[in-house]
């Protein structure tokens, strides 16, 4: 094993540190006077989980080995705790896990913590994505965030995704079904997406126009990372989060820009075989003084694409433009604003049910325009100096879908969505934070057509929250919090009704020994009327014939996480008890509701080593609805989905003198006789190469379901139906992609 090399303490090292990092400068973390023996040399270790500078700089102490980092790298982020008896190397490791961080033993012996890389690069693949040093979780490292999944910019950097389902390649417990971006709905442990607090950049987005197509049309070319908090959610995720959250974040300028420079940009450019789509991106941004700017526009045309039979799915073509603007501005004593304006624009003809292949006997099998679009405009304050009772966040927000149908009926439809909070993190000591802050809404979803005058419900909330988040013991982490909403609803006919609710969570997670860390959770959450689809409006409800009642969910989660050397493992079971779930219908009324549970367990496991890695999961959900209702996709539709057993598994080895790295990840699913549904599994390889000298080349070429199987993911609708055609899936298929940086 190499030795790392001989250091000085500095006994003024963490102050020293500190300065530094706010200087934004390199900082090194000083270590013990005597020369220290091998990397592979056991001893006592004893690190909280906290704040990454100040755990570096503990390991430092305790280990008498000299790390450096610069302060961009690690900024922000939170390590993971660190205790036992154990060598430098593995509490290192421990430490770093999951931040997208590596570290690197210089000649001179010294230890240098530097971002993910490609192998073989001198910088990490794909600058769009940030950089893994930045999180867009403040709060990681926490007892609410023991479930929670995050994707960071390596993960999409490895995945390359060009839709939603793509971004969640790899995770069991998150299914994405409907094939195509315009049709795809995300499941979070068998809860539809519209049962969660789903944001973009913070701001609130909300999707309530039609059941054939997807809730949020994201294109994630646009994403440096997305964190799902699964069943048990903080106050501050925000209203609605009756069974957890998902955050989904830009890219900033900070994120791209080369360290040094003033101004840089890309091109990209892809193709794939099977549908014959290209897609092509350009990204310019840059900085002056605290000034900042980016601007990327992305566009993709292609035909229909076929299945692993060779049949065509009709109406699956693209379509797509994608539009994305940022400007910011940081003063130099840090305080931050940002502005973004998103847009993304799918317009093409679709099967005339979107998000179902064909139905056997119906004359209309048709191919229909179905004209989508999604506009996201945030803005967005924090500082970059807080204080302990000074750490601001304030977040306005306007988010708009609309959706077009121009035959039969002329159908048009728009969801708005004005939301905002302020929000202050109080630090009562470094690992004792109490979050608090107000937000709220305003929501309207409009219909409209030739023969129906505008007709639209609305939804206003106005909530306050706290969030503790707390470390009394080295061991022991807790959180809890609680919220009150006001909600005010109106129906279609002018009608209104007020409800208010209060909602509250516990999360706690123990470190029972060197680990292994145990963990729970539960939440109570009061969700408001959830507004109907658009698309199934009727001018002639009656809202006092049946009281319209505010949906409740209760959660309960409990799980294990280990890792012992290069291996990580864990496990979860979980349980969503939904009352009150609104499902209007246009024949039966405004009022129609439903209870509902999903319940489950999940497993994973991943080992690492110093080029690659492995990583498999496992989930089992199930869900049931009340009235004794066959769980199936049709009764589910925005509530869950029947998923049954599905497995992933992803994997990636880097040559590191030859600049590549190759992987590939599985998206497979068991039988499930409940639903009579067959099951699958679909295999994905690629492989990815920078030339030596010309890093500012990447090449990628993708084989994807290699062995064409005829396919539905299962949270696709319709395919427990004989006379449904599902939308499969596309058969096997080559995509090159090759990426330009200046």
């Amino acid at each position: 094993m190499s030795k790392f090399g001989e250091v000085i303490r500095n006994e003024n090292l963490l102050s020293v540190m500190m300065v530094a990092l706010a200087l934004g400068g390199t900082v090194t973390y000083s270590s013990t006077a005597k020369a220290q023996s091998a990397i592979s040399q056991e001893m006592e270790f004893s690190v909280p989980a906290q704040p990454l500078t100040e755990s570096l700089a503990e390991f430092g102490v305790q280990s008498g080995l000299q790390i450096s980092a610069h302060g961009d790298v690690v900024r922000g982020l939170t390590a993971n705790a660190v205790k036992g008896k154990m060598t430098a190397e593995q509490a290192l490791q421990q430490m770093i896990s999951g931040l997208g961080l590596v570290y690197e033993v210089n000649q001179d012996g010294t230890i240098m913590i530097t971002p993910v890389k490609a192998a073989g690069q001198s910088k990490t693949i794909d600058a769009i994505h940030v950089t893994g040093a930045k999180s867009i979780d403040r709060h990681a490292g926490n007892a609410d965030r023991s479930d929670t999944i995050y994707v960071t910019d390596g993960d999409l950097a490895r995945r390359n995704p060009t839709d939603v389902k793509d971004v969640f390649s790899g995770e069991a417990s998150v299914s994405v079904g409907g094939a195509m971006p315009s049709t795809q709905k995300v499941y979070v442990r068998g809860v539809e997406e519209s049962n969660l607090a789903v944001t973009v950049d913070g701001g609130r987005q909300l999707n309530r126009t039609f059941h054939h197509t997807g809730n949020n049309l994201i294109d994630p070319s646009l994403l440096k990372a997305a964190r799902v908090d699964p069943s048990v959610a903080p106050a501050d995720a925000g209203p609605g989060a009756l069974a957890g959250s998902i955050a989904y974040e830009t890219v900033d300028v900070k994120d791209v820009l080369e360290e040094g420079k003033n101004f840089g940009g890309f091109v990209t450019a892809s193709y794939d075989t099977d549908s014959q789509t290209f897609f092509n991106s350009d990204v310019v941004y840059g900085r002056y003084n605290g000034l900042e700017g980016l601007a990327f526009f992305k566009w993709g045309k292609g035909d229909d694409y076929s299945d692993g039979d060779g049949n065509q799915m009709l109406g699956t073509g693209t379509d797509l433009r994608t539009m994305l603007g940022k400007a910011g501005y940081e003063s130099s004593n840090g305080h931050r604003f940002e502005l973004s304006v998103e847009h993304v624009d799918d317009d093409t003809g679709r099967p005339f049910r979107a998000n179902i292949g064909a139905i056997s006997g119906l004359a209309n099998n048709l191919v229909r325009d179905y004209i989508l679009k999604r506009t996201n405009v945030v803005f967005n304050y924090n500082t970059e100096n807080p204080t302990d009772m000074f750490n601001p966040h304030v977040t306005m927000a306007y988010s708009r879908a609309e959706l077009d149908v121009p035959v039969p009926w002329g159908s048009d439809s728009e969801t708005v969505s004005i939301s905002g909070k302020i929000e202050n993190d109080f630090t009562l000591s470094p690992n004792n934070v109490v979050t608090a802050g107000v937000d709220f809404y305003f929501d309207a979803n409009k219909y409209t057509d030739p023969s129906t005058p505008e007709i639209e419900e609305e939804a206003n909330n106005f909530g306050a929250y706290a969030q503790a988040r707390l470390r009394p013991f080295e061991d022991l982490g807790l959180s809890f919090g609680g919220r009150a909403d006001r909600q005010r609803f109106t129906g279609l006919d002018g009608s209104e009704e007020t409800n208010s609710g209060l909602s509250g969570n516990a999360s706690v997670s123990y470190d029972i020994i060197k680990g292994l860390t145990v963990s729970a959770g539960y939440s109570n959450v009061f969700g408001g009327i959830r507004l109907a689809e658009a698309f199934i409006f009727n001018p002639g409800w009656d809202y006092s014939a049946d009281s319209v009642d505010p949906t409740r969910a209760q959660n309960v989660t409990m799980g294990i996480d280990g890792n012992y050397q290069a291996f990580s493992y864990g496990g979860s079971v979980f349980l969503s008890d939904f009352k009150n779930a609104r499902r209007a219908h246009y024949t039966i009324g405004p009022a129609r509701k439903y209870d509902f549970m999903t319940q489950g367990y999940e497993l994973y496991g991943r080992y690492d080593w110093k080029s690659g890695f492995v990583r498999a999961s496992f989930t089992d959900t199930q869900i049931s609805i009340d009235d004794g209702l066959d769980p199936d996709s049709d009764n589910t539709q925005y509530l869950g989905a029947p998923l049954g057993r599905i497995f992933a598994v992803e994997a990636e080895h880097s040559f590191d003198n030859l600049g590549l790295a190759i992987g590939g990840s599985i998206d497979a699913a068991l039988e499930n006789s409940k639903t009579n549904v067959d099951g699958y599994i679909a295999l994905d390889l690629y492989a990815e190469y920078q030339p030596e000298g010309y890093e500012f080349l990447t090449f990628r070429i993708e084989a994807n379901n290699i062995t064409d199987a005829t396919y539905a993911d299962r949270a696709t609708y319709g395919q427990e139906f004989p006379t449904v055609t599902p939308l499969y899936e596309p058969g096997r298929s080559f995509l090159v992609y090759m990426k330009a940086e200046f």
